[in-house]
């Protein structure tokens, strides 16, 4: 019988199971989704018929994402997504071994985009932090003890979401923190970041859970977690409230990239506490160079 289930599956579907991060599943979803109705004007890409997916059709879409100005990142995710599922199609016999080799040779997209997002200063981080911490409420403190840690441990934010309390080790004073892939690194805290999660933690209290709680009104804690989509709102309405300039959580992880780079650590060093995969990734989050061309541009005598 579970044969026949799984027998049942597309080759999208398994191609979604064969990916190890939750979060990627979620995300590559969706691009399937939007796919399926770009080929076949289907709402699911369960709907879609795999069989017909050939090389011709996949460099039309890959060519239409240019032509509306996706970055070759993008395009480049999207490619990888066909493959995958092509990959399933052949295994499934719904696509010839040629079919699938011709769309597996297709090359990535190269190019670079300039970098998006920024890095903060100290002044202003301390001054997002500060207000959070001076509001009243549960709500506010773990606003700020959030905030505190997704920089200080350069935390994606469905990392900063699916923390337990048992993650955090307070005597050693590092968070143990699973990353994209089931890769699990522990980073040690600052003392600044420990003491903001002590107060939150004066007021969470230390049963076992989430170590972020839900909140709902009259700052009542309820002990389910928060979600990434949570900590991208909480941020969005703190820096609003702080009177500062638009930042997201992921500006705070560039802020803990670039701030390390700045103190002088090894890239390398900086790869493996963000868990990055390649180097190449962790030089994107390197906001120095944009800070140094925008001083030399205003250095110009005029």
């Amino acid at each position: 019988m579970s044969h026949k289930l799984f027998s049942t599956q597309t080759a999208s579907d398994i191609y979604l199971l064969s990916l190890q991060s939750k979060q990627s599943r979620v995300t590559i979803k969706s691009l399937l989704n939007i796919i399926a109705f770009r080929f076949g004007k289907h709402e699911r890409h369960q709907d879609y018929d795999w069989s017909q997916l050939h090389y011709e059709n996949v460099l039309m879409l890959l060519s239409d994402l240019s032509n509306e100005g996706k970055s070759p990142a993008t395009i480049n995710v999207y490619l990888s997504a066909l493959k995958g599922v092509a990959k399933e199609a052949w295994r499934k016999q719904l696509l010839s071994v040629e079919t699938y080799q011709h769309i597996k040779e297709i090359k990535r997209f190269k190019g670079t985009r300039s970098i998006k997002g920024r890095a903060l200063d100290l002044e202003e981080l301390n001054t997002l932090i500060d207000y959070c911490m001076a509001q009243e409420g549960v709500i506010a403190m773990r606003d700020a003890a959030v905030i505190a840690l997704v920089y200080g441990a350069g935390l994606r934010r469905h990392e900063a979401a699916s923390l337990m309390l048992s993650d955090l080790n307070v005597k050693e004073g590092s968070i143990k923190v699973m990353g994209k892939g089931n890769k699990e690194r522990i980073n040690a805290l600052h003392d600044r970041n420990l003491e903001i999660i002590d107060t939150w933690l004066d007021e969470r209290g230390l049963a076992p859970g989430p170590l972020f709680l839900r909140a709902r009104k009259g700052n009542r804690l309820i002990n389910q977690p928060i979600s990434g989509q949570t900590i991208y709102d909480v941020v969005i309405r703190r820096y609003k409230e702080a009177g500062l300039q638009r930042l997201t959580p992921h500006d705070l992880r560039r802020t803990f990239a670039t701030k390390l780079l700045e103190n002088g650590e090894d890239v390398f060093l900086v790869q493996d506490l963000m868990g990055h995969t390649s180097v190449e990734t962790t030089k994107n989050y390197d906001m120095r160079d944009e800070k140094a061309k925008t001083k030399a541009a205003k250095a110009l005598p005029f």
